[in-house]
């Protein structure tokens, strides 16, 4: 029999709101590369107990929907317009949140298409209203299409977005470049010609490139 006994390592206690955080920064990281790693999983990543974990977030739709609305919340509460003309606009607001979500689409296709839209849809009603509002600012100048109001030119906007982020996650797009692919399938969606939406789409992909070089 040992003299000494090999006393199991303990994560150092914290907070039920540190807790909470952890686990939602850890979903991010794990849900947005298997979106269907389980429960126990995200726990190990933020060095929670499965307890508080459980405790935190019951069952694992619980922590998957506080992720993707958290996310979503983030999102539509940075959405503003860009200078330029509408179409351009348009471009830029879907490409900024291309950008955003590119590295953890298997989660954003779950808060886009799963049982947590409902959710998701509400804590985006502000990137969606100011994506209505480039759309009517472009429908006035005859831009983009004007036959069904601006409210349902977004929503066409947004499943042709939706449609881009599905091809992507299963790697259908054989080499396209899914940053320009979701501008101009945006643009396409609103009315606007195949060519033009492309010469649009590339002029706020250069645009969004130059932001990029000058963070670095």
């Amino acid at each position: 029999m040992s003299l000494f006994r090999r006393r199991k390592t303990e994560a150092p206690a914290i907070d039920d709101d540190a807790a909470r955080v952890r686990l939602l920064d850890a979903a991010v990281s794990v849900l947005g590369r298997d979106a269907g790693a389980p429960l126990g999983t995200v726990a190990r990543r933020a060095q929670v107990d499965d307890e508080t974990a459980r405790r935190l977030f019951p069952t694992r739709h619980a922590l998957v929907e506080a992720t993707v609305v958290r996310g979503a919340t983030r999102i539509a509460g940075a959405a503003f317009l860009d200078d330029g003309e509408p179409r351009e606009q348009i471009a830029m607001l879907i490409g900024r949140v291309w950008q955003d979500q590119a590295p953890v689409l298997p989660l954003t296709r779950l808060g886009a298409r799963g049982p947590y839209r409902r959710s998701v849809e509400r804590a985006l009603a502000p990137l969606r209203a100011t994506l209505r509002e480039a759309i009517a600012l472009a429908a006035e100048r005859g831009d983009v299409r004007a036959d069904i109001s601006p409210a349902a030119v977004s929503w066409l906007v947004e499943q042709a977005v939706i449609d881009v982020i599905e091809a992507a996650d299963a790697q259908a797009l054989a080499g396209a470049d899914p940053l320009q692919l979701a501008m101009t399938q945006a643009l396409c969606a609103a009315g606007i010609g195949w060519g033009d939406a492309t010469d649009v789409a590339i002029a706020a992909r250069a645009r969004l490139a130059d932001v990029d070089s000058r963070r670095d």
